[in-house]
């Protein structure tokens, strides 16, 4: 297969058009990876040179079709069970007994969930934990991508999704099948996943309030501006005092004031500020 170029015109209207929509941001430095990333497309789409594709987004009869499968394409699905798992404490400590005191439901949201691996963690935790009964919890995931919402809702991973999985987990919660695993009903009926675009502040603060929302590894492939958005859209989806679970690398401490960081020994996470709004 032959490489089609990308001009620097077509780049930018590229990069512009995929920031509006999804958030992810291309700087200059990462031209020839959109360009690589684009080329099937183009070859499916029938598009000669990226300004034919560019053209066919956004005035094509499919090109909403088409949208969600760059939503898929230019995701990033790296995730595993049990990644980060200080973060994971937290919730099934400190988050729990604050809900136990409150007397209602446990509301969780993992928003970027890729391929499901972080909310069966989740479930799995809050099961093994006996603190709380299913009945109490409501665990939702969310993702943009459809295909991975598709291999979450399946529920069957191999051998690379365990790298931090003991053992012993492995055997109470999932059952073999072929050359992977299957995770068991009783874990995948605690989570239910749905598709939402993290720019779309309305529909994110509908998801309200949670108790805790994570977003990890996420907020990276944002520019500052888009970062600011979405966090603050999360804010209202919150309920005061809730916990924000970001990755390590990402820190919103310069960006807004409607959180209040907390930095544990094993752990960093964000609660919003009873007076956010």
């Amino acid at each position: 297969m032959s490489t089609i170029a990308i001009s620097e015109p077509e780049f930018v209207a590229l990069r512009d058009a995929i920031r509006d929509r999804f958030g992810i941001f291309y700087d200059d430095t990462k031209q020839f990876l959109l360009q690589s990333r684009l080329q099937t497309r183009l070859l499916k789409r029938s598009c000669s040179d990226f300004g034919a594709y560019l053209r066919f987004l956004t005035g094509g009869l499919a090109r909403e079709e088409e949208w969600d499968e760059l939503a898929s394409v230019l995701s990033n699905n790296e995730t595993y069970f049990f990644r980060e798992k200080a973060q994971l404490d937290v919730l099934v400590g400190e988050v729990v007994d604050e809900s136990l005191r409150r007397g209602g439901k446990l509301r969780v949201w993992s928003s970027a969930c890729s391929t499901g691996e972080e909310p069966f963690t989740i479930a799995m935790m809050l099961h093994e934990s006996k603190r709380i009964a299913p009945a109490q919890v409501s665990l939702r995931a969310s993702d943009i991508s459809p295909r991975a919402l598709e291999r979450a809702a399946r529920g069957f991973y191999r051998e690379l999704s365990f790298r931090a999985t003991p053992p012993e987990v492995v055997q109470r919660y999932f059952h073999p099948f072929e050359n992977g695993f299957f995770v068991n009903d009783d874990v995948k009926r605690m989570v239910e996943f749905f598709r939402i675009n993290l720019l779309d502040a309305r529909a994110v603060e509908a998801t309200g309030p949670h108790d805790a929302i994570f977003c990890r590894n996420v907020l990276i492939y944002f520019d500052k501006p888009t970062q600011k958005r979405v966090v603050e859209a999360f804010a209202k989806a919150l309920r005061p005092g809730g916990y924000l679970f970001l990755g390590h690398a990402e820190s919103i401490m310069r960006l807004t004031d409607l959180y209040e960081p907390t930095i544990t020994s094993k752990a960093i996470f964000y609660k919003r500020k009873p007076d956010a709004d």
